[in-house]
């Protein structure tokens, strides 16, 4: 007998609070995927990371205590965990820079939300 797959675990970082709350409704719906965590700062972030080891984390680069560290110290504590980086258009860092940081996909806030999750799934599959 064959069971269904498991759940894509999924962390949820961002700044704002109505945002982190909307994306992990997004993500909850989606088929699949299943919400282990989410955080409002970046030490949360590794934290969450660390306690719940999901498969991909989505985080903000302006996420207080620093995004960008948190991407940072999420892929040298925890490797094995895909990173899709949250920013807004006009003052996102460089691809290459997130790229050298480990992140494997990139989202511009205020895409539709297919497009996150999509990009959640393709992080889960490099």
């Amino acid at each position: 007998m064959t069971g269904a797959p498991a759940p894509l675990r999924v962390l949820v970082a961002d700044a704002s609070p109505l945002f982190r709350d909307t994306l992990r409704d997004v993500l909850r719906d989606a088929a699949g995927i299943e919400v282990v965590a989410v955080a409002g700062s970046a030490d949360d972030a590794i934290r969450l990371a660390q306690q719940h080891r999901p498969a991909v984390a989505v985080v903000d680069v302006h996420l207080p205590g620093d995004g960008l560290h948190a991407i940072r110290r999420l892929h040298q504590k925890a490797p094995a965990v895909r990173l899709v980086a949250l920013c807004g258009l006009i003052d996102a860092p460089s691809e290459t820079e997130l790229r050298d940081l480990g992140v494997v996909e990139y989202v511009i806030k205020g895409v539709p939300n297919r497009k996150i999750v999509a990009a959640v799934r393709r992080a889960a599959e490099d």
